[in-house]
């Protein structure tokens, strides 16, 4: 957090005492290949080197990123493949339900909204690489 002279760095406010944050600025972000402009939510994610992980609103990203550590998120992605964040199937449309039971293929692709322009070269909070591909892969 500091410079080579010793001050701090000129960080954002949602940086300051959260040692979750991560630069973004980088940041190659990625949603499901079934996510579409249209779509009510769209959900991106973006994997650092240090195996931390940034997600976003892909449609409103000037909304804030919430950050998890690589425990949280392999937390979270056991729990998806699981079934733990299912929607009991009478609630889904029948396409809706085939994706849900891994019958439709998804992929994760980079957002047209990304500004990141490939791995980064620098490890750490600084440093991002693609990802999210197992975001919530089955």
């Amino acid at each position: 957090m500091d410079d080579a002279a010793g001050t701090p760095r000129d960080l954002p406010p949602e940086a300051q005492g959260n040692s979750k944050w991560h630069d973004t600025t980088n940041a190659v972000w990625k949603r499901s290949s079934l996510s579409r402009d249209d779509s009510s939510a769209v959900v991106e994610v973006a994997k650092f080197d240090d195996g931390y992980r940034a997600v976003r609103d892909g449609k409103h990203p000037e909304k804030g990123t919430l950050f998890f550590t690589p425990a949280e998120w392999e937390a979270f992605v056991l729990g998806a493949k699981d079934g733990e964040f299912d929607i009991p199937e009478e609630y889904l449309t029948p396409e809706e339900a085939a994706i849900q039971r891994g019958e439709v293929p998804v992929t994760a692709v980079v957002s047209p909204r990304s500004q990141g322009s490939g791995r980064a070269a620098q490890a750490g909070p600084g440093g991002q690489s693609g990802g999210g591909e197992e975001a919530a892969g089955r």
